[in-house]
């Protein structure tokens, strides 16, 4: 008899944390997030101006990506990765904090997502528009390595 109920209580455990995956799964797919890292329930900012591939203007201050390096105005890819940039940003991002909250010029230092959650700083990353920023921050390590993918590839215009 215990051996019934142990089964019968390890498949209502089991069934149900297939539920809770299930759940979570339709989720994520509803909000989007298929550029790690995601970022769904972040601070939200309106965009008024996109200054180049890696800084923007926001409502409330200028924004610079925390997790990319985009080339300088005048170099090449400058200008792909301003436009991917605006097409990415639209009217509105989401921001997630990252250890530093300003660089030396100011700026906010912030991880930019898209409104449906996708990292624009993956994405800018993966097109080939941008390098991973390397001297710190939580997502450092996942950036890092899409870059490496990225360039082995030959992919965008920096590779």
């Amino acid at each position: 008899m215990r051996l019934i109920v142990r089964r019968v209580r390890n498949i209502i455990i089991a069934a149900l944390i297939i539920a809770i995956d299930i759940k979570f799964a339709s989720v994520a797919i509803e909000a989007g997030c298929g550029i790690e890292p995601c970022c769904r329930s972040c601070e939200t900012l309106n965009v008024t101006r996109i200054i180049d591939g890696d800084t923007l203007v926001s409502d409330r201050d200028r924004v610079r990506l925390y997790g990319v390096d985009t080339p300088e105005m005048g170099q090449r890819c400058a200008d792909d990765a301003t436009d991917r940039l605006k097409g990415l940003a639209g009217s509105k991002v989401r921001v997630e904090s990252g250890p530093r909250s300003t660089d030396r010029y100011g700026r906010l230092l912030y991880y930019v997502h898209g409104i449906d959650g996708d990292s624009i700083d993956a994405r800018l990353i993966l097109e080939g528009l941008a390098r991973a920023w390397t001297e710190d921050g939580q997502h450092r390590d996942l950036l890092v390595s899409l870059e490496e993918k990225t360039r082995g590839a030959g992919r965008g215009c920096l590779w």
